[in-house]
């Protein structure tokens, strides 16, 4: 596998199915932590920074404003758009936020598996998809029953699930306890090994023809498949 470097540093990701932004946390002179925030252009795999209202845009979409608000420190967060304009988000207090397309926010629920949080998430139809670390597993919860209807994973399947993102009818899910990411067919509920990695990876992206993957070392281009990981 051949990867290029897109920076390093980085603190959070977040995509669209069309966009991919990036965080890196520097410091100044006197020591004070600051945040720069960056587009990645898909095609030419150039950067370049923008305001953070932009790449808040790209991680919550039309609630980003409302999004930083209430949660004030955003780069923790993991953020699902809903299908009625609404939003999912995990704070940092580990529990999942729900907004309505006003920016209302509706409730705050602690989303468990045998006493271990859920991490990430995406949207499928009626339903959130979330990791469950701890558990080594996958949850699907209905956001109209408020709650979980089915559970697929074991430590065999899903070693230590992280980060998650839908393509299509497709979940990316990294786990960091193989080192690679899994493909997960959201209607056959099918898994399959997709990519390895010889670092664990947090969170993997495919937008319109490209692959993307943050590592413990940076943000990377998946330019070419093979068996052995190599960073350009």
């Amino acid at each position: 596998m051949q990867l290029q470097l897109l920076a390093r540093g980085v603190c959070d990701v977040a995509a669209t199915q069309q966009s991919l932004a990036y965080a890196k946390k520097d410091t100044k002179a006197d020591g004070t932590v600051f945040a720069s925030f960056f587009l990645c252009d898909w095609e030419t795999l150039q950067c370049r920074e923008i305001p953070e209202m932009a790449y808040l845009r790209v991680k919550f979409g039309e609630l980003g404003a409302r999004a930083a608000d209430w949660f004030g420190e955003t780069l923790t967060c993991r953020a699902a758009r809903l299908p009625d304009g609404g939003l999912a988000v995990i704070g940092a207090d580990f529990l999942l936020h729900l907004f309505r397309p006003d920016g209302a926010h509706a409730s705050a629920i602690p989303l468990l598996y045998q006493d271990a949080p859920a991490y990430d998430l995406i949207c499928d139809d009626d339903s959130l998809w979330c990791t469950v670390p701890q558990r080594n597993v996958l949850l699907q919860y209905s956001l109209a029953a408020r709650e979980v209807r089915l559970r697929v994973g074991g430590s065999g399947v899903f070693p230590q699930p992280m980060g998650i993102f839908r393509q299509l009818d497709s979940a990316f899910v990294c786990c960091v306890g193989s080192k690679d990411v899994k493909s997960f067919d959201l209607a056959r509920y099918e898994v399959t090994g997709f990519l390895p990695f010889s670092q664990a990876p947090k969170k993997f992206f495919r937008i319109f023809r490209r692959h993307f993957v943050w590592l413990e070392s940076g943000l990377y281009a998946v330019l070419a498949y093979d068996k052995t990981p190599t960073e350009t």
